[in-house]
């Protein structure tokens, strides 16, 4: 419940990883409960991207590597592990990692750290997905990427970025 500008008490329903959540808790500063990764190869010519079933669409989603942050790891930690899992590419270089932010605050208090990295493509080892995961990578070069961005179906945070790299001189 929460009450509006005019006294009046409304419910409000929202998503929580945090079992121990109350009313007071909402205002702490933003904790990563998830990271994701925009993944460059070595040259920047191309960018990995992964095509994962989500439930609520019953469709395929174009997104990036992401995943939850475990309660022993550290940001840096998640991203590498993250990564091998469902990429099975080691981490070069993280150029930059944000602060938390909101993905979706209308509907969850979770939030993602969202890192720069650079993957090498050459070298790729045996991934390992959840058993729930369908989830399939590509490395895409900027044409490709124009395509998806007219046609597909993707993660906002998926579709600032790649245009924004698509279209980068």
């Amino acid at each position: 419940m929460y009450q509006n500008e005019h006294g009046d008490l409304m419910p409000y329903h929202f998503v929580s990883r945090d079992s121990n959540l109350t009313i007071e808790t909402l205002k702490r500063p933003a904790n990563a409960s998830a990271v994701a990764m925009f993944c460059y190869n070595q040259n920047h010519s191309q960018v990995l991207l992964t095509k994962q079933f989500r439930q609520p669409l019953n469709d395929f989603v174009y997104g990036n590597p992401a995943g939850l942050v475990e309660p022993t790891e550290s940001i840096k930690q998640a991203i590498s592990r993250e990564l091998m899992a469902e990429t099975g590419y080691s981490l070069i270089e993280v150029e930059h990692c944000f602060a938390p932010s909101y993905s979706s605050p209308g509907l969850t208090d979770g939030a993602v750290s969202l890192a720069i990295c650079t993957l090498d493509q050459a070298k790729q080892t045996d991934r390992t997905l959840e058993v729930d995961e369908a989830l399939s990578i590509l490395w895409v070069n900027r044409a490709e990427a124009q395509t998806i961005l007219a046609n597909e179906k993707m993660t906002g945070r998926t579709q600032i970025l790649l245009w924004q790299w698509a279209n980068e001189q």
